[in-house]
């Protein structure tokens, strides 16, 4: 593994090109900010002085009145507070907090009354990003392919999924095989569409709390969320195993000590075709103890409506999705320099049927099936963290708990007589999942240059699947088979980021880990049980080269990630055909060579690379002769690519656009599992484009905001087997939307698939039936009228 990082690495050095220097440290600055909401006025400060800001306590303040002029940092954002009943604190070397002031300010320096300038929210913001494990970096300075959404930007665009977050982004997709069932994959690295015993490609967080290992996306509401952001390539340094891809990180508005308020948001969403979808999200902040303790729960409950119909079974508008939430979390000041974090999640997601047709293209939303296919994701979980001063360091502290439940079935009519029925036959499938983390991690600084952390992570993760295929109408099963694996991670990690001068920065990192597997299972009807322990133990490095050069900030690096090995219940054939026993853990070097720009004053910025990866023994989950699942080793694979992301403002306009270009194949397929010589990856689409427009207009007390939206993903292949592919010819996706602001009240109306297309989606149907007889359509135009209050 380490040979092979050495090998990636002289690669990423070779291509490497120079950086840039931020402007901080001078005494004094020439500003221009003008008035508009705070929130956007210290992102824009930001960056022009080239400091760091928290704006996430800015909900509650009011419009600035903006600064002008060529002043120091402090006296220029002392100005910018004024009459906002905020506060900018200093947190650390070039990074501040916004705050609201306990008190009401006196009357002389109350906000003066002054329309807002036209301000649209943006992807590539100048915000705080903590994906990838360091503090107080500047999204503008960050040397990786990462992106961020603001909250408020999600909000105001009506996205609730992330779906919505991959319209806005480069290289994320999310499949479709319905709410609760989908998996995440990024810049084109995909081990297929299905959700098994491999470990997920994603790391997927909320906060500290990791919500999958080997589950599928539990597809959690962006409810009252900071931001999400999201971190490209592998990082098993950072996070350890199951972040070979990359990370999703959604960051969750923290409890606020100043103040009760709230929100409630109502939404209706009628579908062309099909039932209509309503939603109700609440929220309420509420201090407890005056400076020390506050609590932020968070309420949603939503249906969104079905569009297929089942000729077969005269069932009409399947395929509906109801999903319930709770979030609550506290905030405690134990001092001025150390605070404790709780919270508690849980969501529950029922889906009636399956979303796949089969009729053809003349009948784009109807399919013929023997038996429903219903699917249940419960979710829930409890957190703790803390955070403190020790001096000569800062301590980060976290623990999670969590439970994961799935229940889905697959028609199995087609392979019926393979288990001795002679009607309609199905597959039910129940997974129950979890999980414990702890970490504990330290930063600190030794003088200017150097800067430092280091850690201990240790997690628990059990997973007990049973599978059952009965006739589905109640009778007693015929084949059943139970399994239980355990999964242990240790791991001591750290790095340490040096600055050879004020422009060159090298960061070297690594992480020495140990992951041990339990496998016990039984097949009912076959003799075989199977009982094993296996356990990987390396090393995975990363180093990161960064040059920053006054509006350009260059950066190369090398990053490894992995996931340990597993087990196949039942009977394997002999010889080395797959299924085998053993599952071989994968792993993944990558290298990457990038650039992000700041150009016109601010005005443009974005971000572009090149990238490469080396994926050896390939986990996938796939399916065998019979339709039962299992996990593969299918041989050794690439991926090259290029991607971008750009924005550019103009007064009241905002354009933004996001593209990917990759070319992921099967250098190497596993003999006993062939797809092919220089067969493709499975489920990766060749390439992705995206792009938005934004205009924000201020007409008397409104603020109106339109959203235009389109995208294209260009043509995937399905690989389930040898012999069972599939394909989707690309598809585009398209949203309008409009919004109006009025004090405390917000109205936005919205369309999706403006064009009311039904092409083929990156996904699959079922593995009982032909899978090139099977498409996954869009969903129908869809209308959305919400309204928002605010208290």
């Amino acid at each position: 593994m380490v040979r092979a990082f050495l090998c990636a690495l002289v690669v990423v050095c070779g291509v490497a090109t120079p950086s840039i220097g931020m402007a901080q440290g001078r005494s004094s600055l020439q500003v221009s900010v003008s008035p508009q909401p705070l929130r956007t006025a210290v992102l824009d400060f930001g960056l022009q002085a080239g400091v760091s800001i928290d704006a996430a306590g800015t909900e509650r303040c009011g419009p600035t009145r903006g600064v002008r002029g060529k002043l120091s940092v402090d006296a220029a954002l002392s100005r910018l507070m004024l009459g906002t009943h905020c506060v900018a604190t200093r947190v650390g070397d070039g990074a501040y907090r916004i705050v609201r002031v306990a008190a009401a300010l006196p009357a002389a320096m109350r906000t003066i009354s002054a329309p807002p300038a036209p301000v649209a929210p943006t992807t590539l913001d100048e915000v705080v990003v903590t994906a990838s494990r360091t503090d107080n970096l500047l999204l503008s300075r960050a040397p990786y392919g990462l992106s961020s959404l603001d909250g408020v930007t999600l909000e105001r665009a009506g996205v609730s999924d992330l779906d919505g977050v991959a319209a806005r982004v480069s290289g994320l997709t999310v499949t479709n095989l319905g709410p609760g069932r989908d998996k995440l994959f990024i810049r084109g690295l995909a081990d297929g569409p299905v959700a098994g015993q491999a470990q997920s490609l994603i790391g997927l967080y909320l906060d500290d709390v990791r919500l999958t290992y080997d589950a599928p996306d539990p597809a959690l509401r962006l409810a009252d969320i900071e931001r999400v952001e999201v971190l490209r390539g592998p990082q098993g340094a950072l996070y350890g195993a199951g972040s070979m891809g990359g990370v999703v990180q959604m960051v969750s508005r923290a409890p606020d000590l100043d103040g009760v308020y709230g929100r409630l948001t109502a939404e209706g969403a009628p579908t062309a075709g099909g039932a209509p979808g309503d939603a109700v999200e609440s929220m309420i902040n509420a201090p407890i103890l005056r400076d020390r303790l506050a609590v932020r729960v968070v309420g949603y409950d939503e249906t969104v409506g079905g569009y297929v119909d089942d000729q077969a079974l005269g069932l009409s508008n399947t395929g509906g999705m109801h999903r319930q939430g709770l979030r609550a979390a506290a905030l405690l000041r134990l001092t001025p320099g150390w605070t404790l974090k709780t919270g508690f999640l849980a969501q529950t997601i029922d889906v009636d049927d399956s979303q796949y047709v089969n009729l053809g293209a003349d009948q784009p939303y109807a399919r013929r099936r023997s038996l429903t296919e219903p699917s249940r994701n419960d979710f829930d979980g409890v957190w703790a963290s803390v955070d403190g001063d020790l001096g000569w360091a800062r301590l980060r502290a976290s623990s999670s708990v969590q439970s994961h439940g799935l229940d889905a079935r697959y028609d199995a009519t087609p392979a019926a007589g393979l288990f001795g029925l002679t009607g309609t036959a199905a597959l039910d499938q129940a997974d129950d999942l979890s999980a414990a983390v702890h970490e504990v991690r330290l930063n600190g600084d030794f003088g200017a240059r150097l800067k430092w952390s280091a850690g201990l992570f240790f997690s628990e993760y059990t997973h007990t699947r049973t599978v059952a295929i009965s006739d589905g109408q109640g009778a007693p099963g015929v084949y059943r088979q139970q399994r239980r694996d355990h999964v242990d991670e240790a791991a001591l990690f750290g790095d340490a980021a040096y600055s050879l001068t004020d422009r060159l920065k090298i960061t070297a990192g690594a992480r020495l880990f140990r992951i041990g597997v339990e496998h016990r299972s039984e097949t009912d009807g076959d003799p075989t049980q199977v009982s094993g322990e296996d356990a990987l133990v390396d090393i995975t490095p990363r180093l990161v080269i960064e040059y920053d050069r006054g509006p350009f900030v260059f950066y190369a690096l090398a990053t490894e990630g992995y996931r340990g090995p597993g087990f196949n219940a039942g009977a394997v054939p002999s010889g080395d055909q797959q299924p085998a026993r053993r599952v071989r853990p994968d792993e993944i070097v990558a290298g990457e060579a990038g650039a992000r720009f700041t150009l016109f004053e601010g005005r443009l910025r974005g971000r572009s690379a090149v990238f490469v990866a080396d994926w050896r023994n390939i986990q996938s989950d796939r399916f065998d002769a019979r339709g039962l699942p299992f996990t593969a080793n299918l041989g050794d694979g690439r991926n090259r690519g290029i991607e971008g992301e750009v924005e550019w403002r103009d007064g009241p306009w905002t354009l933004d656009a996001h593209a990917v270009v990759n070319d992921p194949e099967l250098t190497r397929p596993d003999p006993g599992f062939a797809l092919g010589t220089d067969t493709r990856l499975p489920a990766v689409a060749d390439f992705s484009v995206q792009g938005g427009v934004v205009h924000e207009a201020h007409l008397a007390h409104a603020t109106v905001r339109s959203e235009l939206r389109l995208g294209y993903v260009g043509p995937t292949d399905i690989a389930l087997s040898p012999t069972s592919t599939g394909a989707s010819a690309g598809y585009l996706t398209s949203s309008l939307g409009v919004g109006v602001e009025i004090d405390r009240w917000a109205i936005r109306a919205s369309v999706d698939n403006l064009f009311n297309r039904s092409d083929d989606t990156f996904t699959f149907g079922n593995p009982f039936y032909a899978s090139g007889d099977i498409s996954t359509p869009q969903r129908p135009l869809t209308a959305r009228l919400a309204l928002t209050a605010r208290f």
